[in-house]
């Protein structure tokens, strides 16, 4: 019996590890960022993307993302070409301006004057 209260226990433990939890203030940061018109490109395959989505965590759902490689979910490789995409991530404003690789959250708030904080306190 105690062999299966264990084995139980640890089974729900790793359930829970497996569970991400939204937080509300990244959710709020991202969906300002992309009503600035703020765009990521990017590819499925890039290591410094998967970075990027996860300083977000389940927030990057809200950020106005466009996979560059044709195997990608959801893919869009002539419009990356037709706007000159050749690094990724590769983030582009609404002022027309870039920036190659993975941006700091701290710099995306920056840029975009979005707010990244909770109660008063700067993230």
């Amino acid at each position: 019996m105690r062999k299966l209260l264990n084995i139980s226990l640890l089974t729900f433990a790793l359930f829970l590890q497996g569970c991400v939890v939204s937080n509300p203030i990244y959710d709020t940061f991202a969906k300002c960022v992309t009503s600035k018109g703020v765009k990521m490109y990017g590819t499925y395959w890039c290591h410094n993307c998967t970075k990027q989505k996860e300083l977000f965590a389940e927030a990057f759902q809200y950020i106005d993302y466009i996979e560059c490689d044709a195997r990608g979910e959801k893919p869009q490789p002539e419009f990356c070409l037709k706007k000159g995409i050749q690094a990724y991530p590769t983030w582009e404003f609404s002022d027309g301006s870039r920036v190659e690789g993975t941006m700091p959250l701290e710099k995306i708030a920056e840029k975009t004057n979005c707010k990244l904080e909770d109660e008063g306190v700067v993230k």
